[in-house]
């Protein structure tokens, strides 16, 4: 059940995900450009203009506002049976290993948090053990146009 899974959902949001990352780093090349001058070609793309060349990737308008990240999948099992559907499936672990996705597993019983390096499941020490506390979330919104690190709302 795991390998029908992962061998739907990672060739799936790894390529949506790198469609992003790789519209975000090069638009003009690599993305679509400026949606404002496009046209629907036969329903597979867009081009710029009446006789522009089909454009790939996505509009800046919709890679503009996202940090080019890479997708964290997380699967909750124990590591070893993850290891083994990796192990057996060399496709989806390429995914992962080649680092164009990252993996974490849960043990569901211990609770412990593991990340995949590319061979072996590394067991997940945190840098730090608090939590910063936001009381009021629109200023800190409003404070950075950055990705917004993890923080524990107050009332």
């Amino acid at each position: 059940l795991l390998k029908n899974i992962l061998a739907a959902v990672t060739p799936v949001c790894g390529g949506i995900n790198l469609e992003y990352y790789f519209s975000r780093v090069d638009n003009q090349r690599l993305g679509a450009g400026s949606k404002l001058p496009h046209n629907v070609m036969g329903l597979i793309g867009v081009v710029n203009g009446m006789e522009g060349d089909l454009r790939t990737g996505l509009p800046a308008q919709m890679v503009n506002i996202h940090d080019p990240l890479r997708l964290l999948m997380v699967v909750e099992h124990l590591p070893e049976v993850v290891m083994s559907v990796l192990n057996a499936n060399p496709s989806i672990k390429d995914w992962y290993s080649k680092k164009w996705l990252v993996l974490s597993v849960i043990d569901p019983s211990t609770k412990q948090l593991y990340l995949f390096n590319g061979e072996t499941f590394d067991e997940f020490k945190p840098v730090t053990k608090e939590l910063a506390i936001v009381g009021n979330l629109s200023d800190l919104v409003t404070s950075t146009d950055r990705t917004i690190p993890v923080h524990l709302m107050t009332a």
